[in-house]
């Protein structure tokens, strides 16, 4: 058989025809959750709100910043600590005992136990605010709103001063480590200031390196501009001797200096001997005639005389010789020379070895120098960072007193260890649970769904049987 359509006006029809099961199933589940609902013990809740402040450690120039800014101030982590710290059972036990103390043990009496109160405790961080509202709820057989309202206005007081021990506590340990920190730096400080003066006594400063280096620039430009002066005067004198020497072994040591002319004594002597012979022949000729063989021997004698002095020269010169001035004044210029060369020779010498000198200190400092340079320019560089870390601990100390004499100040606001109590809790008369009308609402809505569900299930059923009968 082809399935039949249904329409809507079908199914108001099947509620109009079980309109009686319909009404008694709502009229029952109403009754039912009216009843449970009034049995139910009454419910109180009591709320108060704490605004957390950055706390002195964190409002430390040291803290993060990054995260401050997403914060808003505070960190997220922290107020989720704070918010967990309020459900655990030393501090609910804390907060009971100090309610005992300050004469409230008829309420400490009746608190649940803490574990129940872990559950009915609530502690919720506000979106984008760093306000916490610390909430719990209690039956009036556990002091309802009046018991509610001493807990957690006693929990938000234990915080406070936890926080605030808290507080006193790291300032306190970051004084002590920042006064450790500072006598540290200072040490290194000085060490390194010994260390960086010993370095300039044994080496030397940029302040005294360039003028040095300067100088001995200076002094090997001198020492090279007299050393070539000196070797090109040596080399002068050295030719200059070497010139007058092959001079002196070419040039004539004596030197004519006067020429006079006279009768040559041995002609002289010859004529007066001859003029003697001839008087004498004269003689010996008036005496015996001129056949004697004596004449003969004068008449020889004349000729032999006559003969030599055809050969010998009537005139003699007479030459004078001494030294030459020309000689003498280049064996005067050797002799200037002489001292002169081993003058030139002792300067270049001295000037070599000076030059050496210099050129070995320029060496040995231009090479030292850069390694001086980048040890000079670490150790000043360190005890540099070394003044700035101090300088900065000494800021970061002076900070850590100035909260720290502030935790020992007195507020004139409900603030305590950078938590203040913006709203109080209060007792209300109000229960929260249970809530009458949304109980009802619940219950109307879950009468019709059974109900519907009942009719739908009888006029199953009801087809069912007709189908099978026929």
């Amino acid at each position: 058989m082809p399935q039949q359509e249904e329409h809507l006006r079908d199914y108001f029809q099947l509620i109009r025809k079980h309109g009686f099961t319909l009404c008694l199933t709502l009229l029952l589940v109403l009754g039912t959750a009216l009843i449970i609902s009034l049995r139910l013990p009454k419910t109180y809740a009591a709320s108060i709100l704490i605004l957390v402040q950055p706390s002195a450690t964190s409002s430390l120039p040291s803290a993060n910043l990054f995260q401050d800014v997403l914060s808003g101030g505070v960190d997220r982590r922290e107020m989720e600590t704070i918010s967990t710290r309020f459900s655990t059972e030393s501090m609910l036990n804390t907060a009971i005992e100090n309610l005992e103390e300050n004469g409230h043990a008829d309420a400490a009496a009746l608190f649940p136990p803490v574990g129940k109160l872990k559950r009915v405790l609530r502690a919720q961080v506000n979106p984008d605010s760093d306000y916490i509202t610390l909430s719990v709820e209690l039956t009036e057989a556990e002091g309802g709103e009046r018991n509610a309202a001493l807990l957690v206005n006693q929990l938000a007081k234990d915080m406070q001063m936890l926080r605030r021990g808290d507080e006193e506590t790291k300032l306190s340990k970051l004084m002590e480590f920042l006064e450790n920190k500072q006598r540290k730096i200072e040490t290194e400080t000085d060490e390194g200031l010994d260390g960086l003066l010993t370095f300039v006594r044994d080496n030397g400063s940029p302040e005294t390196w360039v003028p040095t280096l300067t100088n001995l620039l200076d002094r090997l430009a001198r020492v090279r501009e007299g050393l070539e002066t000196n070797q090109q005067q040596l080399y002068a004198t050295n030719a200059r001797i070497t010139y007058l020497k092959e001079q002196l072994q070419n040039a004539p040591k004596q030197t004519q200096l006067s020429e006079t002319t006279s009768y040559n004594p041995v002609w002289l002597f010859q004529q007066e001997k001859l003029f003697d012979l001839e008087s004498q022949r004269i003689a010996a000729e008036k005496k015996v005639g001129t056949t004697s063989s004596a004449l003969e021997g004068f008449d020889a004698q004349i000729a032999e005389i006559e003969k030599k002095n055809k050969a010998t020269s009537s005139i003699t010169p007479t030459v004078t010789s001494g030294v030459s001035a020309h000689y003498t004044y280049m064996q005067n210029q050797l002799i200037t020379l002489v001292p002169d060369l081993s003058r030139y020779e002792n300067a270049v010498a001295r000037l070599k070895r000076e030059q050496s000198t210099l050129e070995t200190e320029l060496a040995k400092l231009i090479e030292q120098i850069p390694e001086n340079q980048i040890i000079f320019t670490e150790k000043g560089t360190k005890i540099q960072r070394t003044n700035a870390m101090a300088e900065e601990i000494a800021k970061r100390s002076l900070e850590a007193e100035i909260l720290y004499a502030e935790s020992k100040m007195p507020t004139s606001r409900n603030q305590i260890g950078g938590i203040e109590i913006v709203d109080r809790a209060t007792p209300r008369k109000i229960p929260v649970s249970p809530q009458l009308r949304f109980i009802l609402v619940i219950a109307g809505i879950t009468g019709l769904v059974l109900g519907v569900t009942a009719v739908l299930f009888i006029e199953y059923f009801n087809r069912t049987a007709v189908n099978l009968k026929k």
